[in-house]
């Protein structure tokens, strides 16, 4: 085994198609929100819809940028069984980091059971799904094929 990645080596949901469909699914999903949640004809909704879709934008792409650092830079020795991901420097740290950003927000949906709560809640993991799958398909274009 060669010791540069290539795209051919990466997992069927690092392919580029894939992070398109999720890109595209993603933004529809927070479109189709946001329609639903202006027929409240609340203000407050929709700002709290913007707010949590443009911090939810921000987490993602760093998970996204941190997620690509790691795998640039354990993948090839996670093939060769050298070691697991989870052995990888900063590994621990990604996931107690994708832990908090995800779960805190939706663990706080439950006891924060307002309307405006769960509509920012909702588009923040739209957003930090999307950006996420921007920041990770930016890198494996940047993968020779």
């Amino acid at each position: 085994m060669k010791d540069t990645l290539s795209r051919r080596l990466l997992p069927f949901y690092m392919k580029l198609p894939v992070f398109w469909a999720f890109i595209v699914v993603t933004f529809l999903g927070e479109v189709l929100w946001i329609i639903v949640v202006s027929k409240d004809h609340r203000t407050d909704l929709l700002s709290w819809s913007c707010f949590g879709y443009a911090l939810g934008i921000v987490l993602g792409f760093m998970q996204g940028k941190w997620t690509s650092r790691l795998w640039k830079q354990s993948y090839m020795r996670v093939l060769r069984r050298e070691l697991t991901f989870w052995e990888a420097k900063g590994a621990k740290t990604l996931t107690l980091f994708t832990c908090v950003a995800l779960g805190l927000p939706i663990f706080g949906a439950i006891f924060l059971e307002t309307t405006e709560n769960l509509v920012g809640i909702q588009s923040y993991i739209f957003g930090f799904v999307g950006a996420m799958n921007v920041a990770l398909m930016l890198w494996v274009r940047r993968i020779p094929k």
